[in-house]
């Protein structure tokens, strides 16, 4: 049991880190989108939601901080993947098991998520996703499609992902150990996110770069510090 409690503290751990990004749960798999972004008070600001509209979002979110929904969710995905151990669910086979799993969650809470938003707010937290994420907003299947990226584009960025998921695995294992903090990989994180950020934009031809740039819109999004 606390081996299966901590397990969901660091799935827990990652999804949140997604989500802020604009992950979301399929972004933990690197297919999320601008949804997760909704987790976030400076993009509510920005976005002018109502009183009524956030109560509607917060009742579609799952409550990170109750380990014990979060623990029926994670295992209510695991059977639904076909998965019957936590460590398997952080190995790379595991995370490919659940890829569709977490996609088609994700997929079916943007439609009721877009049902809550005005067209407008849709549009504009589009342009946020893309000024947020920067280049790595292409792993994101819609944007990849939408700008044109070719096979060989999102396989070498399928690639770049790999080493950046194992960073992270290797991260919450030296967590898990003691070696490091939760501030510590924080930190790591980001500066991981950055070189991805750089070594996603070698491999944009310059049109592809104009085109993310017009996605971005005009209004820039002030973007305060990231929760806790």
């Amino acid at each position: 049991m606390k081996k299966l409690l901590f397990a969901v503290a660091i799935l827990t751990i990652a999804v949140m880190s997604q989500a802020q990004r604009g992950g979301g749960f399929g972004g933990m798999m690197g297919g999320g989108g601008a949804a997760g972004l909704l987790t976030r008070e400076d993009v509510k600001e920005d976005l002018k939601l109502t009183d009524d509209q956030k109560e509607k979002l917060t009742a579609l979110m799952p409550n990170m901080q109750d380990r014990e929904a979060m623990t029926a969710m994670f295992q209510e995905l695991m059977k639904e993947a076909g998965i019957t151990d936590m460590q398997e669910m952080q190995t790379p086979e595991g995370q490919k098991k659940m890829a569709p799993v977490i996609a088609k969650r994700a997929a079916d809470m943007k439609k009721k998520q877009d049902a809550i938003l005005t067209p407008e707010q849709t549009k504009r937290l589009a342009e946020i996703n893309v000024q947020f994420n920067g280049n790595r907003v292409v792993t994101q299947p819609d944007i990849a499609k939408e700008i044109g990226m070719t096979e060989d584009q999102n396989k070498a960025i399928a690639d770049l992902n790999k080493k950046q998921n194992a960073a992270m695995r290797g991260l919450f294992q030296q967590m898990q150990n003691g070696e490091i903090t939760m501030e510590d990989v924080t930190a790591k994180r980001k500066a991981n996110d950055e070189i991805l950020n750089g070594e996603i934009g070698k491999l944009l031809t310059d049109k592809q770069k104009e085109q993310l740039k017009t996605m971005a819109g005009t209004k820039k999004f002030v973007r305060k510090d990231e929760p806790g």
